[in-house]
């Protein structure tokens, strides 16, 4: 144990979990793999959870893993609420087909809807994706967590231009696992 300023502090090993979040990382990539993507990218989440939950833990950073947990919940609500609303103007223009233009108005409605809820429930959870990534890329001194979490917050924010931005949340899963297996296997954890 070293003394820095008042505070002892200690060198920890993480490469257990950095392997963790870089597997995690690049299965949630392959998500697009048509078949078994879906099965790739949930076993992804998963490690990724697993890994920043232990990295919260031993890095004496408990925010790294509440916002991770508060933005995943919001994916997943977000997700729900869209499919629903969808479901919700399909079924309503289905149930008007006797009204040609009153089914093409609410189906259009619903669909406008469902984007815009999507869209900031989307934007709300990558802001806290990229708050702890900052966290973790402060605690780790490894600034390619900041850059991912800055790239996909960024491409949640223009994402509604034109796609646009989906292109900058890829790049950021993709940076992603680079700075899982480029991070430090020993840092720095201040002691109490």
């Amino acid at each position: 144990m070293m003394e820095q300023g008042n505070l002892p502090t200690q060198r920890v090993n993480i490469s257990t979990q950095k392997m963790l979040g870089g597997i995690g990382s690049i299965l949630m990539l392959l998500g697009w793999i048509p078949g078994i993507g879906i099965l790739l990218s949930i076993l992804g989440v998963v490690l990724w959870i697993i890994s920043m939950y232990q990295l919260s833990n031993i890095l004496g950073r408990p925010t790294i893993f509440q916002k991770v947990l508060i933005g995943f919940v919001l994916n997943i609500a977000g997700i729900v609420i869209a499919l629903g609303f969808g479901l919700l103007a399909g079924i309503s223009s289905f149930a008007t087909m006797r009204d040609e233009t009153g089914a093409i108005l609410g189906l259009g409605f619903g669909v406008i809807v469902t984007i815009i809820v999507a869209y900031a429930i989307s934007l709300v959870a990558f802001y806290f994706y990229k708050e702890a990534y900052e966290i973790l890329a402060q605690a780790t001194a490894h600034n390619l967590f900041k850059i991912a979490g800055i790239l996909m917050f960024i491409g949640a924010i223009t994402v509604i231009l034109f796609g646009l931005g989906a292109l900058l949340i890829i790049a950021g899963y993709i940076v992603l696992p680079v700075a899982f297996f480029t991070a430090p296997n020993e840092v720095e954890v201040k002691g109490t």
